[in-house]
């Protein structure tokens, strides 16, 4: 199979990772908000990282083949945009049933604009929560979707790559993708480094958030690019890099920053080793894929879970009701909504 030919979708396991990815994420958000613990030895920091480091895998090359700043960006809006929409408006106008507000007061209210104007706009900590909504004490956070921080990380990750791809042309940096890259990288991973070593000496939560904002996943996203630039020589030796992947596992045990310092590097890596060997995820390739629905749409699920009193059926029910909930949303958001502007993408781009 040519190069090319892995990058389709059909041909790796890239959508069963994605569905592996959220899961992952779902399960952190429901022991947490619903106070259970189920065992999976996926992080969300992992899921979300992962999630990052294919986007750099498949949205970096499709860009530097085709270096059209309109439609590469009409593309990107067309994918993410409207379900994003979506789920900020459905919560916005929806939850009006669960606020402990009259819906005049709700509506009107200061707090109900400003959630859909910062929402709307990527700015979710601006406003994370709606008037009345999700603010007694059955709740661990009043937020109403705390998955959404991550989207505006993607905004400008994605924003990033025509201007890398610009630098990376110039005569000084002309065929050198790896350097850039590779500075990147260990830029991003240095940044890390700085604000957690702030946040265990300061004990100030500032330091952990920005952490993990933007220029911590700047590792991510462009590990995922180096690995799809250097796609053919990397399969060429694929059991050499699983072997040093897990050596780095191994080597995060040492203590928590080269934890932090490796975590990008194994994460990463395993995610594209894993869905560009072998075949085991391919059935997932052959319908559509509704993970980005998924973590759009869990978090309000589980705390409307958390509102009905609904883990008090117990661990298992309380997390099938949910996982349910989300899968038949996704699907309805998809094909409603998302499968539409995905048609239009086309369109967009010829025009």
């Amino acid at each position: 199979m040519s190069i090319d030919a892995k990058f389709n979708r059909r041909n790796n396991n890239m959508d069963a990772l994605r569905y592996v990815m959220a899961f992952s994420v779902i399960v952190a958000h429901f022991n947490e908000l619903c106070g259970f613990h189920i065992s999976w030895p996926i992080s969300s920091a992992t899921g979300v990282g992962g999630f990052f480091a294919l986007s750099g895998f498949l949205i970096y090359r499709s860009y530097n083949h085709s270096p059209n700043l309109r439609t590469f960006l009409a593309k990107r809006a067309l994918r993410i945009l409207p379900p994003y929409f979506l789920v900020v408006l459905l919560c916005a106008f929806c939850l009006a049933g669960v606020s402990t507000l009259p819906p005049a007061e709700y509506f009107f209210s200061a707090g109900w604009l400003k959630y859909v104007g910062a929402n709307l706009c990527f700015l979710n900590f601006l406003q994370p929560d709606l008037p009345g909504v999700f603010h007694d004490g059955r709740f661990v956070t009043s937020a109403v979707n705390g998955a959404l921080w991550t989207m505006k990380v993607e905004w400008c990750l994605y924003l990033t790559v025509p201007v890398v791809a610009w630098i990376c042309s110039r005569r000084h940096f002309k065929r050198s993708h790896t350097i850039v890259f590779s500075l990147i990288i260990v830029g991003s991973v240095i940044y890390s480094l700085l604000f957690i070593w702030l946040f265990a000496t300061t004990s100030k939560e500032i330091y952990a958030m920005l952490a993990r904002q933007f220029f911590g996943q700047l590792s991510f996203f462009y590990i995922g690019a180096l690995a799809a630039l250097k796609l053919e020589q990397w399969l060429k030796h694929k059991w050499l890099w699983l072997a040093l992947l897990l050596t780095g596992i191994a080597l995060m045990q040492i203590n928590d920053y080269v934890e932090i310092a490796l975590w990008p590097f194994v994460a990463g890596g395993l995610v594209i080793w894993t869905s560009m060997v072998g075949s085991w995820g391919k059935y997932f390739s052959q319908h559509d894929n509704v993970s980005y629905d998924m973590y759009l749409f869990h978090f309000p699920i589980l705390q409307l879970c958390v509102y009905f009193g609904v883990p008090s059926l117990g661990c298992a029910a309380c997390f099938i009701i949910a996982l349910a909930a989300t899968v038949l949303l996704s699907a309805l958001s998809w094909h409603t909504v998302g499968k539409r502007a995905q048609s239009l993408k086309y369109k967009l781009t010829k025009c």
